[in-house]
């Protein structure tokens, strides 16, 4: 498996540009720049943090099957920034959007 080919994939498939991913994830700009345009395959850490970002765990990016639903722009935006609050807000959203899900139409 070729790591840059799927991470590039999986942005291109989400609309998400290189600014947009280094946007949401807090990693450097030039970092994300230096793993597309030249191919540095990035730390664990950085991985991950590009993983999460892009709304999946790194099991499911390094999984041979391709099980994950691919995610809207916009629904990789809302996740990273999800993933970025405390707990307790995101409880919160949780108990919102349960009750938002629910309510009849």
């Amino acid at each position: 498996m070729d790591i840059i080919e799927k991470l590039n994939r999986l942005r291109l498939e989400r609309g998400m540009s290189v600014y947009r991913l280094a946007e949401l994830s807090g990693l450097n700009q030039s970092t994300l720049a230096n793993t597309f345009s030249r191919g540095t395959v990035p730390s664990l850490r950085n991985l991950e943090v590009i993983c999460a970002t892009l709304g999946l765990t790194l099991a499911q990016f390094f999984s041979e099957e391709e099980q994950s639903v691919p995610l809207t722009a916009e629904e990789a935006e809302l996740l990273g920034n999800y993933r970025k609050l405390p707990p307790a807000v995101k409880r919160s959203l949780g108990e919102i959007a349960r009750a938002v899900a629910s309510a009849p139409e």
